[in-house]
């Protein structure tokens, strides 16, 4: 017994001394950041932002790689079987919660197979209705939808329009129809041309057709108000406490990663998002830089997986 303690004491000397030393290192090559959805997207314009800021600060090239499909599962799924040696993260977003609900088997496992680093950013939705909706205001929306048949689009199933709707909807007690799109950009469009009452929308699409007075604005869906929108009020504070609802992006790396290198991943991606200029760029888009630890992200990632499955069965809908 005696020689299987000092057997398996040395063993775990050598594994953390080699975890060290790989971290004193780290990175000595560039680093691949995983966007799980196609170019162009929020997800990718701020990879490229933040993993601009984040190769200045290691010293080493950040070059994101768009694998794009099954809602962000694939990019998930080749992330999970990279080696964990740092130089494969993941951007993470509210797909990255919701899958699980959403596909009857995934091939890896959400909580299990990665290790959060910190949750960069969130977008908070915009509540926004065609102005020929005769409520003028949340309160009045919310009893107005419990007595006429209203339908709401998004773009498509499990985005986060959607599923946030779905989130209000148990939350109200309404009873809308979905109209899911193949994208946002038409879903946005046929909402302005009054196809449909109501959806739930990005700051950066849907603030210039408020502003111009096609689209009207009940609430946003985040906490906390939006700094850009200072007198909107939240769905929280207007008779649902408690209610969050955002697009969120952070970043994950493969379970076994080494805590040291983590660590360092850690500080740099909080560094970057707490940079003025980029925390400037982000918040000219309506997404508000956050920049925490590990822990706040993990904590999120447990609270949602908890969270939507409930969400999605009391709406009926199956997973795919």
């Amino acid at each position: 017994m005696k020689r299987i303690f000092i057997a398996t004491a040395l063993l775990t000397s050598t594994l953390f001394g080699t975890a060290m030393a790989r971290a004193d290192t780290f990175p000595d090559r560039p680093i691949h950041l995983v966007v799980p959805f196609s170019p162009g997207g929020s997800t990718d314009l701020v990879g490229r932002l933040v993993g601009a800021k984040v190769a200045q600060i290691l010293g080493q090239s950040v070059i994101v790689e768009n694998r794009a499909g099954a809602g962000g599962s694939i990019g998930s799924a080749y992330v999970a079987r990279s080696a964990p040696d740092g130089y494969t993260l993941l951007m993470a977003t509210t797909s990255h919660t919701a899958n699980p609900a959403l596909y009857k088997s995934l091939p890896y496992d959400t909580q299990k197979d990665f290790a959060p680093i910190s949750l960069l950013c969130d977008m908070p939705g915009l509540l926004v209705a065609h102005p020929s909706l005769p409520p003028n205001n949340f309160k009045e929306f919310i009893s107005y939808a419990k007595t006429h048949k209203l339908d709401y689009g998004s773009a498509g199933v499990g985005t986060f329009p959607h599923l946030s709707m779905e989130m209000l909807k148990s939350r109200a007690g309404l009873q809308m129809t979905h109209v899911p799109y193949k994208g946002a950009a038409p879903a946005l469009a046929d909402l302005v041309r009054g196809v449909y009452q109501v959806k739930v929308d990005a700051y950066i699409t849907a603030n210039s057709f408020v502003q111009s007075g096609k689209l009207k604005l009940y609430a946003v869906t985040s906490a906390q108000r939006m700094e850009q929108l200072p007198n909107v009020p939240t769905v929280a504070e207007s008779g649902y406490p408690g209610f969050e609802s955002t697009y969120w992006i952070g970043i994950v790396v493969p379970s076994a990663t080494p805590a040291p290198i983590r660590a360092k991943l850690e500080k740099a991606f909080m560094q970057a998002i707490h940079d003025k200029d980029v925390s400037a760029k982000l918040i000219a888009t309506g997404t508000r830089p956050i920049g925490s630890t590990a822990a706040v992200l993990g904590q999120r990632i447990t609270r949602e997986l908890a969270q939507w499955p409930v969400i999605l069965r009391n709406a009926g809908i199956k997973a795919q």
